[in-house]
């Protein structure tokens, strides 16, 4: 029986993962563009800017500059997916982005830690354990995760202005920390690099992995997860720990590409953008599930245009226009299609 019984959430989640990706015979183009369409408005964006601007769009130098340039956002993204998946929401990124950054500038720049490889693995516990308590008042105080982060982002800021005095950390940081945002291998950008990992060890977590696939089980009906034999009250400690995790060190290589250590408004900049890109990657192949290929789409689609519209001179109150219509369309294309399945 116990073996029965260990197998189960795993069949369950698999049965739910073949049948979501199962196409719909009745979806027809409807069908077709709630699982494509962000894509194929991806390529129909580089092609329209290639077109407009064939100098300076579709350039190499370019291609390297949006992902560049969508680095951040998108270390920020794909941690924010993870507790998306089990339909809690983390506002504390910002905060954890934030702080991290400032808490390895100031720790290396004072000579508290003079090792960058230890003050950046310290930083990134001491967001861990952040993410911990945020999983824990949620699954074992039974307070929303909405309000927990929340709340938590606020006492996050709180620290960091208090720790710094509302001092900037301008001097100091070694060379060996500034690698992390201003490095390059060949011509890939030390963050794009980052992000990329990021991007394939988080997929095969949450596609190949027993953890991951309870999230998703969760996800889908968390009842019935635990019904399954899943400690659904862990997954929370989980997801929200690994979204912390990678906000802070998203936020440290925002340090080390300025070479300072902002005490306030770092991470804030990237929050809507990271939910948007996380909303549109779940109105992506898989409509109505967030999942790391889909929150990568949404991260190039927002670079996309964010850069094709800069190089066009477009005003960049068209840029917050056009991506919160994206969203907009990207929600209700994915709710669409769902309640077409019901």
């Amino acid at each position: 029986m116990p073996n029965r019984a260990a197998t189960t959430p795993s069949e369950v989640t698999s049965t739910e993962s073949t049948s979501s990706r199962r196409p719909s015979k009745r979806g027809g183009f409807v069908g077709w563009a709630s699982r494509f369409g962000t894509i194929a408005s991806l390529l129909l964006f580089v092609i329209v800017f290639s077109v407009l601007k064939p100098d300076i769009f579709p350039t190499s130098l370019n291609f390297f500059n949006i992902l560049n340039q969508v680095s951040i956002l998108g270390i920020i993204a794909l941690g924010l997916t993870l507790p998306l998946v089990q339909g809690l929401f983390d506002l504390s990124i910002g905060a954890m982005a934030t702080l991290g950054g400032f808490i390895a500038t100031l720790w290396l720049s004072d000579g508290t830690i003079s090792n960058t490889i230890l003050a950046i693995g310290l930083v990134i516990v001491v967001s861990l354990i952040v993410g911990v308590v945020s999983g824990s008042i949620v699954s074992y105080g039974g307070i929303s995760a909405f309000i927990t982060t929340l709340a938590i982002g606020s006492v996050l800021n709180g620290a960091v202005l208090g720790i710094s005095k509302s001092q900037t950390v301008l001097s100091g940081i070694p060379n060996s920390f500034l690698i992390l945002g201003q490095g390059t291998i060949g011509p890939v950008p030390a963050p794009v690099l980052v992000m990329a990992v990021l991007a394939l060890l988080l997929w095969v977590f949450l596609t190949f992995t027993q953890i991951g696939r309870n999230m998703y089980a969760i996800g889908g009906n968390a009842e019935a997860a635990r019904l399954s034999g899943i400690a659904v009250k862990r997954y929370p400690l989980i997801a929200l720990a690994i979204s912390a995790g990678t906000a802070s060190l998203a936020g440290m290589a925002v340090a080390a590409n300025l070479a300072v250590g902002r005490p306030q408004g770092v991470g804030d900049t990237y929050l809507l953008d990271a939910f948007a890109a996380c909303f549109i990657g779940a109105a992506t192949l898989r409509p109505g599930r967030f999942h790391i290929g889909g929150t990568v789409i949404g991260v190039l689609l927002i670079g996309v245009i964010n850069n094709g519209l800069s190089v066009l001179g477009v005003a960049t109150f068209w840029q917050y226009i056009v991506r919160g219509v994206l969203l907009l369309i990207a929600v209700l294309g994915a709710g669409f299609v769902l309640v077409r399945k019901r």
